[in-house]
């Protein structure tokens, strides 16, 4: 269980069974988690209750994960983020790293996902083969 069970995390992703079993896991670990089908509605969140963590895809229709990410920076939204992605290419991990972000492929393995949110809510980079 985490220190703080009031930990508020983002999920984003166009898969609703990846929405609900990312949902699921972390709620079974004491998470409040707000889940979104896209880019879009992710940004229309803020400005609003700020996150502890951002779990976001990569690949989604209209906004990938990184043009996301951009625009969460040019909204002045400083929340860690995590990009997910089931296609380990690697000019996805090589933009990623020069963003500032870790990378998580899928299917993901939830227990480098709990790692790396820490226990304090903040996301730490974990490292991924």
């Amino acid at each position: 269980m985490p220190s703080n069970p009031s930990t508020l995390i983002f999920v984003v992703d166009d898969d609703p069974a990846i929405l609900d079993s990312t949902r699921f896991l972390l709620e079974s670990e004491g998470h409040r988690v707000e889940t979104f089908p896209g880019g879009r509605e992710l940004l229309a969140a803020f400005p609003g209750p700020s996150p502890a963590f951002v779990l976001l895809d990569q690949i989604m229709p209209e906004l990938d994960g990184l043009e996301v990410f951009a625009q969460l920076r040019t909204l002045d939204a400083v929340v860690p983020v995590v990009l997910i992605t089931g296609h380990p290419d690697p000019g996805i991990r090589m933009r990623a790293g020069r963003a500032g972000l870790s990378v998580v492929e899928k299917p993901l393995v939830f227990d480098t996902l709990l790692s790396m949110l820490g226990t304090n809510g903040a996301a730490r980079p974990a490292h991924q083969g």
